[in-house]
């Protein structure tokens, strides 16, 4: 998820990032922290919009959404946090991801 999804996600949730995620952690999560995170994730996975809805409705909305807590937690990690395992490098679409040193 760039920064521009994740500006999208804390308007749609009126709180930023870092306290979507807690909330997340801590069960005290709204409904959006949980679909929008999701589907902004997949958009930012490349997914068109249309698409990430229609996945959103179908396998978070249409279910039980605390089963899909977890994911949406994991989703917001891996854009705030990253991923250790990733190399410097491109990444799968072949753009080169930013380094920055300590």
């Amino acid at each position: 998820m760039n920064i521009d999804l994740l500006r999208a996600l804390q308007e749609r949730c009126d709180a930023g990032p870092q306290h979507i995620f807690n909330r997340l952690g801590t069960g005290e999560w709204m409904v959006d922290d949980i679909t929008s995170t999701i589907r902004l994730s997949l958009e930012g996975g490349g997914l068109e919009k249309e698409e990430a809805r229609k996945l959103v409705k179908k396998h978070v909305e249409d279910r039980p959404l605390v089963l899909s807590v977890l994911t949406a937690r994991l989703a917001l990690a891996h854009a705030l946090f990253g991923d250790e395992n990733e190399e410097e490098g491109t990444d799968q679409s072949g753009e080169v991801k930013a380094v920055v040193a300590d």
